[in-house]
């Protein structure tokens, strides 16, 4: 399961929470796609898939690379700070350093940014951590 931080407002303070990156998802890796397909014929009657309406999607290559480099190996996506200067946003620490053409969208009352993900052919919003920085 992939997560993020987010920032939210409550009791006068902000707290610092992890939220799930795709809520409605369930991510599985494997080497061999008909191992798995197998594998999960195995836990048919505890759940079904295929039968909910759900659907086994593979996750394509660049896909793949992105959430590696915005989750990394605990496949969390940790805060990121920067600013807005002159109408160009720059990420100064997290995840979205260097990539600040992914985001599509900065909430600054949330302090979330919607990046653009391709997907299946597509591009697709999922929404990071994203906080202003202290400027010195």
């Amino acid at each position: 399961m992939f997560t993020y931080d987010r920032m939210r407002r409550y009791n006068g303070a902000w707290h610092l929470e992890r939220q799930p990156l795709f809520p409605h998802y369930l991510f599985l890796e494997s080497r061999s796609e008909e191992k798995l397909m197998e594998e999960l014929k195995l836990y048919s009657k505890v759940f079904d898939v295929l039968g909910s309406g759900g659907s086994l999607i593979r996750v394509e290559p660049e896909e793949e690379k992105l959430l590696r480099t915005l989750c990394g190996r605990g496949h969390h996506s940790q805060m990121s700070r920067g600013y807005i200067r002159d109408g160009q946003t720059v990420v100064t620490e997290g995840p979205l350093q260097g990539r600040e053409n992914l985001i599509r969208k900065i909430d600054r009352h949330k302090r979330i940014a919607r990046v653009g993900m391709p997907v299946m052919g597509c591009l697709r919003e999922m929404q990071v951590g994203l906080e202003k920085a202290e400027l010195r």
